[in-house]
């Protein structure tokens, strides 16, 4: 699977993943200087679309101690350093490092330096075919049954929304469209420009119309002691966050 953007690339691994926003909240433990970020980081926003940070995945191609070579899916290769902060998971359950082979498909994130090729890691996680067939369905859905970006415009009953892959969309909304913030019913008056939305709805003749359309905050880096896989994820399309 090919995927177009980087930073689409990581939205879509930690909407699909919902466990693992919950590891990016996480304060970044120490690394060493030669994983210290020097290009844009992977997947982000100014510090990862929505706060979510940065992410990497691909195949487990090395195993050196607790030092993991990966091979993404453009081809290139990134060196992942783990240590005793970073959370290791897999089914949603803490595994140590030995217990990951090459062969298996892994996300991490954290510190990723993208001119060096490393990622000093703060959490790191193996995907079970599942997850990865999710993620491959979100891709294929985004912008047609889904899409979600930051707003940069509204005028009337559309909204402009910059999405994580720098494209812009035009979300049209009517009386059809139900809006929530934190669970609650708002209106259209309440979104302003600079929220970040996620929207449900459908292509038509061209135009993304929304059937449900939800105001998102960036997740707060230092909530919350450990993960917690029923939190759900920010990024998810609206049909996907607890009720």
């Amino acid at each position: 699977m090919k995927v177009a953007h980087p930073r689409l690339a990581s939205f879509l691994l930690l909407s699909a993943l919902a466990f693992v926003p919950a590891f990016a909240q996480q304060p970044e433990p120490q690394t060493n200087p030669q994983h210290e970020r020097q290009g844009g980081p992977r997947g982000g926003m100014g510090g990862g679309f929505m706060g979510m940070g940065s992410a990497v995945h691909g195949t487990v191609t090395a195993i050196a101690g607790s030092e993991f070579t990966i091979k993404t899916e453009d081809g290139t290769t990134y060196k992942i350093a783990t240590g005793p902060n970073t959370r290791i998971m897999k089914d949603r359950q803490p595994i140590k490092a030995t217990d990951i082979h090459t062969g298996d498909v892994v996300m991490t994130g954290g510190d990723v330096n993208d001119k060096a090729h490393t990622v000093g890691a703060v959490f790191l996680a193996v995907l079970d075919a599942e997850q990865v067939a999710r993620m491959k369905q979100m891709q294929a859905d985004f912008g047609k049954t889904w899409t979600a970006g930051k707003v940069t415009g509204i005028k009337d009953l559309t909204l402009t929304i910059e999405r994580p892959d720098k494209k812009t969309q035009i979300v049209t909304v009517d009386e059809n469209t139900s809006f929530q913030k934190h669970r609650e019913s708002i209106t259209l008056a309440d979104i302003k420009v600079g929220d970040t939305v996620t929207s449900r709805g459908a292509l038509k003749d061209g135009n993304f119309v929304a059937t449900q359309l939800s105001v998102v905050e960036p997740r707060n880096r230092a909530a919350g002691p450990g993960p917690n896989p029923d939190r759900g994820s920010a990024l998810a399309p609206p049909s996907q966050q607890p009720q």
